[in-house]
C-alpha cells in the first residue's frame, strides 16, 4: 500500500473540499472564512511541510534504524506482514494482514492521543502545539496550520510502533490515515452525529477542543477515536459554541510568529527564574506556569479570551494582490513539485527553496497588516521572482514550461510596478509605523 499515492488522492480531496466549503459558507452567509485568515493558514501550513521534509528523512531514517536492531523483527517474530490486506485476482480479504493493520492504525492513534494531550499539558511541546490552535476560525483549511518543529517531537513518541516490529512503511501510512481524518473534523458544518460521538471523535468534539472556554481547556484530544478521552478522564461535550483560538491571542498574520512566540515567551522566563527548579517547572509543568514572583496581571486567563477577532482591514487593492502573489507561490510549488521534480532531499536545494518561500510568506501575510517594511519585502521579493523566471525561461528545458513561465514572469513584473507605483496610496494608510 503505497502512502504517497494515497496521500495524493487525499490531498486533491481536501483542496476540493475546502472549496466546496468556502463556497457554502460564502452563500449562505456563514462567514466561516476570512481571506487574510485563510491565507495565514495556508502560509503555516507551508512552512509546517517544508520543515517537515528534512524532518521526516531523520525521523523514518531513526525509525527503520531501531526496526532493524531493537525491534521484535530482529528477533524473528514477524507480527507485521507488509501486504496489502485484500487482493483482487481472485478477491480475497487477508484476515491476519487486516487485524495488522488495523492494529497499527489504532494503536497510531493511541500514542497520538498522549502526543496531543502532553502538548497541552508540558509548556515546551505546547510550543510546538500552539500554532494549530492561534487562530480564531474553525474551518477545513485550520487542519493545515501546523508549527514548524511539532514532528521532531511527535516522531518521538511512534518509536514504540518500532520496537514491537511494525515496519515503517506501514507506521508512515497509518500516521497518514490518522492526519487525513483530522482534517475531515475541522468544520462548522456538521452537526453532532448520534452514536458515533460515543466513540469516533467528530467535529463536534473537536470544536471543543479548540475552544478557549474554561469549560473546554486542554480537552478531546483523540485523533480518530474519542474513546481515549472518554477512558482518561479528558472528554467533553459540545454545549455551547467554542471562541477559539487562545487563550492570549496572538493578534498577527506572521508565520513566524505564529512559529516560534511560545519558545520566545519560555526563553524570556526561564533566563529570568532564580532557580533551576523554577526554570524546569517552566519548560516542564502545564504551559503559562510561572514562579510567583513572575507573575503579572497579564497572566490571568480571561473569559471571554476576546470579544473582537483580529481583523486588519486593508484596501480591496491590497487584498487582491496578495491574492495573486499567493497564487504565484502555489504556482510555483507545484512546478517544483510536479514538474521540476527536484529532490528536495538535497540540503542546498531544500535551504535555498526554503528561505525564499519562508521570505515571501512572512512579506505577504504582512503586507496584509499594512507593515511598512512589507513594501521593501516587496519589492526584493519580486524582483527575486522576476530574475528567476527569466532565468528559468532561457535556462531550463522542460516541455510546456514556457506556458508556465511567461505569465509567472508577466505578473511578477507587473507586481513589482504595482507595488513601486501604489506605495504612497495604500501604505501611508499603514496600521502600524514599523
Amino acid at each position: 500500500m503505497n502512502s504517497d499515492i494515497f496521500m495524493e488522492y487525499a490531498f486533491g480531496a481536501m483542496i476540493a473540499l475546502i472549496g466546496v466549503e468556502a463556497f457554502f459558507s460564502y452563500i449562505k452567509g456563514k462567514h466561516f472564512y476570512r481571506l487574510n485568515v485563510f491565507i495565514a493558514d495556508v502560509s503555516n501550513g507551508v512552512i509546517f511541510a517544508v520543515a517537515g521534509v528534512a524532518i521526516l528523512a531523520g525521523a523514518l531514517f531513526l525509525y527503520d534504524l531501531v526496526w532493524t536492531h531493537f525491534s521484535l523483527a530482529k528477533l524473528g517474530i514477524l507480527l507485521f506482514p507488509l501486504e496489502s490486506p485484500v487482493s483482487f485476482s481472485p478477491f480475497q480479504i487477508h484476515l491476519g494482514v487486516l487485524i495488522s493493520w488495523t492494529f497499527s492504525v489504532v494503536l497510531a492513534d493511541f500514542i497520538y492521543y498522549w502526543f496531543h494531550r502532553h502538548t497541552h499539558t508540558i509548556a515546551i511541546l505546547w510550543a510546538c502545539h500552539v500554532t494549530h490552535h492561534s487562530t480564531q476560525e474553525m474551518n477545513l483549511s485550520v487542519a493545515f496550520r501546523g508549527n514548524a518543529f511539532q514532528r521532531i517531537f511527535e516522531y518521538m513518541y511512534f518509536l514504540p510502533m518500532a520496537l514491537i516490529g511494525i515496519p515503517w512503511p506501514m507506521f508512515f501510512l497509518s500516521h497518514r490515515i490518522l492526519k487525513v481524518y483530522q482534517f475531515f473534523v475541522h468544520t462548522r458544518f456538521v452537526g453532532k452525529l448520534g452514536f458515533l460521538e460515543e466513540f469516533m471523535v467528530t467535529p463536534s468534539n473537536h470544536r471543543v477542543h479548540h475552544g478557549t472556554q474554561n469549560l473546554y481547556l486542554d480537552k478531546n484530544h483523540g485523533g480518530i477515536f474519542i474513546i481515549w478521552d472518554r477512558m482518561f478522564g479528558s472528554f467533553v461535550e459540545e454545549t455551547e459554541e467554542p471562541l477559539y483560538g487562545l487563550t492570549k491571542p496572538v493578534n498577527t498574520f506572521n508565520p513566524i510568529t505564529a512559529n516560534i512566540h511560545v519558545y520566545v515567551d519560555l526563553i524570556k522566563n526561564v533566563r529570568a527564574a532564580r532557580s533551576f527548579s523554577d526554570r524546569m517547572k517552566i519548560l516542564f509543568k502545564e504551559p503559562g506556569w510561572k514562579p510567583d514572583y513572575l507573575k503579572t496581571e497579564d497572566d490571568v486567563i480571561k473569559e471571554p479570551a476576546y470579544t473582537e477577532k483580529y481583523n486588519p482591514n486593508p484596501p480591496k487593492g491590497v487584498m487582491i494582490y496578495v491574492m495573486i502573489q499567493a497564487l504565484i507561490l502555489a504556482t510555483v510549488g507545484l512546478i517544483i513539485w510536479k514538474v521540476a521534480k527536484l529532490d528536495l532531499t538535497d540540503a542546498g536545494t531544500l535551504t535555498i527553496i526554503g528561505a525564499l518561500v519562508m521570505f515571501s510568506l512572512i512579506s505577504i501575510n504582512r503586507i496584509m497588516e499594512m507593515k511598512r517594511w512589507s513594501r521593501r519585502t516587496e519589492v526584493i521579493r519580486n524582483g527575486i521572482f522576476f530574475l528567476g523566471f527569466v532565468a528559468v525561461l532561457y535556462a531550463v528545458k522542460i516541455p510546456l514550461i514556457t506556458y508556465v513561465t511567461i505569465p509567472l514572469v508577466t505578473l511578477s513584473l507587473f507586481s513589482l510596478l504595482w507595488i513601486v507605483i501604489k506605495r504612497k496610496t495604500f501604505f501611508d494608510l499603514s496600521l502600524d509605523h514599523d
